[in-house]
């Protein structure tokens, strides 16, 4: 099976915000907080550019050409760096970005199919909605208590409780970000384009699509360090349209090394 992999528009931003500069007149390095991770995708996605592995499409690519040079003046500000001709940093970074859409493939999109599709989106965000209104303090504290009074003994109860809470809270992180944080008609555009994208992949061939993004209340799922998942959207995502979302860097070592797969 051929693995294709959607690069979404904040992991073309966060790949293009790196700064290195003597108008910066700092020893410091400007980039945005998710660079790194980012970059470990799209670079072996350059190495894997013959098997065309890495695609877009047009809705990202605007997106992306969009925001880079508002992302670029907020990744300065954030460091604290005021160069006195900032219009050749925003430059630099429009041109990395340019610079990495030339290794991936911009793959069209009828507008029938996306115009189908961005109605299921909306529905599927609309329920994961209702039920992320259902994720308050209050059900929280008595999911808690409930699981509390199942497990520990009653001298015991308080603290499993504040133990149990604090978990079903990470737990249920992302669809408490869904919520303070719903999508925009832009998130509903690129998934749906996505989708599109990989109806028509699959009926030339058998493909595993992956949509690549730092956008952890909408696609990706948040990781915690000692390795849990809050990852209600992005189950939603996969069960709804066999798309597999997760950050850049999780997503390169998902991804077979060049010439290990089919040319497409």
């Amino acid at each position: 099976m051929r693995v294709k992999v959607a690069v979404e528009t904040s992991v073309l931003i966060a790949s293009s915000l790196y700064i290195v500069s003597k108008e910066l007149r700092s020893t410091k390095i400007a980039k945005d907080p998710h660079y790194d991770r980012a970059i470990k995708l799209t670079l072996k996605l350059r190495r894997s550019v013959r098997q065309r592995v890495g695609v877009y499409t047009g809705r990202i690519a605007r997106q992306a050409r969009n925001t880079v040079r508002d992302a670029a003046r907020r990744c300065l500000d954030r460091e604290g760096c005021k160069p006195q001709n900032v219009s050749i940093i925003l430059n630099h970074c429009s041109d990395r970005l340019e610079r990495i859409l030339e290794t991936l493939v911009l793959e069209p999109i009828e507008q029938s199919d996306k115009d189908r599709l961005f109605t299921q989106v909306i529905q599927m965000y609309t329920l994961l909605l209702q039920r992320s209104s259902l994720v308050t303090d209050q059900t929280i504290r008595s999911l808690a208590q409930a699981k509390a009074n199942q497990t520990a003994s009653p001298h015991f109860r308080r603290i499993q409780a504040d133990i149990q809470q604090r978990q079903i809270g990470r737990d249920l992180r992302q669809l408490y970000n869904l919520k303070a944080n719903p999508p925009e008609t832009s998130d509903y555009e690129i998934l749906a384009e996505v989708v599109a994208l990989r109806e028509s992949y699959v009926t030339e061939a058998p493909t595993q699509l992956l949509l690549a993004s730092t956008d952890s209340s909408h696609f990706s799922p948040i990781r915690y360090a000692d390795g849990t998942v809050s990852d209600q959207v992005t189950k939603q995502i996969e069960e709804t349209f066999h798309i597999k979302c997760d950050w850049p860097d999780t997503i390169a070592d998902m991804l077979p090394e060049p010439g290990d797969q089919t040319e497409s």
